[in-house]
C-alpha cells in the first residue's frame, strides 16, 4: 500500500502525502512502529502469562488495523472513514474485554512477583 501512496502522489509539483495527509501519515507510521515493537517484544521474551499474551495480541491487532485504515484514509478517503468507524468500534470492544485479566489482583501480584524474580524471561 505504500507503493500506492507513491503512485497517487507521484507529481513532483504536488505536495507530498506528509504535507497533505499529515495526521494519517503520522498515525500510519506510529501504528507500524508500535506493531513492530510489540512483535519484537513478544518474540524476544515470549510471555508465558496468558493475560500478557492477550494484551500483546490485542495491541498487535489494533495497531495493524490502524495502519491499514490510515493508509485507506490517504488512498480512498470515503472508504477510509468507514474503516475508521469500524476500527473505533473494535477499539471499544477490545478495551471493554481488556480489563478482565486484571480483576484478579492475586494473579496480578503473582505475575509481577514472577517477573521480578526473572521467571518468564529466562
Amino acid at each position: 500500500m505504500g507503493a500506492a501512496v507513491v503512485v497517487k502522489h507521484n507529481d513532483w509539483n504536488a505536495l507530498s502525502p506528509f504535507a497533505l495527509d499529515r495526521i494519517a501519515m503520522r498515525s500510519t507510521i506510529l501504528a507500524v512502529f508500535v506493531y513492530c515493537i510489540v512483535v519484537i517484544i513478544h518474540e524476544r521474551f515470549s510471555p508465558q502469562i496468558s493475560s500478557y499474551i492477550t494484551i500483546s495480541n490485542n495491541i498487535r491487532f489494533l495497531s495493524g488495523t490502524l495502519a491499514l485504515t490510515s493508509m485507506f484514509l490517504i488512498l480512498v478517503p470515503s472508504f477510509g472513514w468507514l474503516l475508521l468507524v469500524i476500527w473505533l468500534a473494535l477499539l471499544v470492544k477490545v478495551a471493554h474485554n481488556l480489563h478482565e485479566p486484571f480483576h484478579d489482583l492475586d494473579k496480578l501480584k503473582q505475575s509481577v512477583a514472577t517477573i521480578w524474580r526473572g521467571g518468564p524471561f529466562n
